[in-house]
């Protein structure tokens, strides 16, 4: 049974309406080699129906991940963290904010309201790789090379 854990790719939602910051992310993503599968949703709308699995979503899988920008063309990002909250406790996802703001307040905000960690837009591989660390139960889908430590 461990073996089949190992195997299971990191299921990640990306919710980021820039393309630019979304092709970042992805390539962030791809290079730090962490076994993944990314869903990326540019709306608020589509990214509450996608948690909740609604109508098109309904087969949708449940995140491991999610990458939250926090200002997107139909609400706030904010709007999510009331989602993933109201979630099955059995599977309650890891929240990174991605964010170009350095407003103090916004981030204790989301400290409150269950962000777990924040990353700087544009999204680097180093930060991604930080915030992999700093969550180790995420570990679990990571593959051999990074089992091993890199520093």
């Amino acid at each position: 049974m461990i073996n089949d854990l190992k195997t299971k790719p990191m299921e990640i939602l990306l919710v980021e309406d820039g393309l630019t910051d979304a092709k970042m992310t992805t390539f962030a993503v791809r290079r730090s080699q962490v076994h993944h599968r990314l869903t990326l949703m540019r709306t608020l709308n589509d990214a509450l129906r996608f948690l909740e699995r609604q109508s098109i979503y309904a087969q949708a899988p449940r995140p491991d991940l999610i990458l939250l920008d926090l200002m997107l063309p139909d609400g706030s990002g904010l709007e999510i963290l009331d989602g993933v909250n109201q979630l099955e406790n059995q599977h309650r996802p890891t929240v990174v904010a991605l964010t170009a703001s350095n407003d103090e307040s916004l981030r204790d905000r989301c400290q409150t309201m269950g962000v777990h960690d924040f990353m700087k837009k544009p999204v680097h591989e180093r930060e991604f790789m930080r915030v992999i660390r700093d969550h180790k139960k995420l570990m679990i889908h990571s593959t051999p090379l990074l089992s091993r430590p890199t520093f």
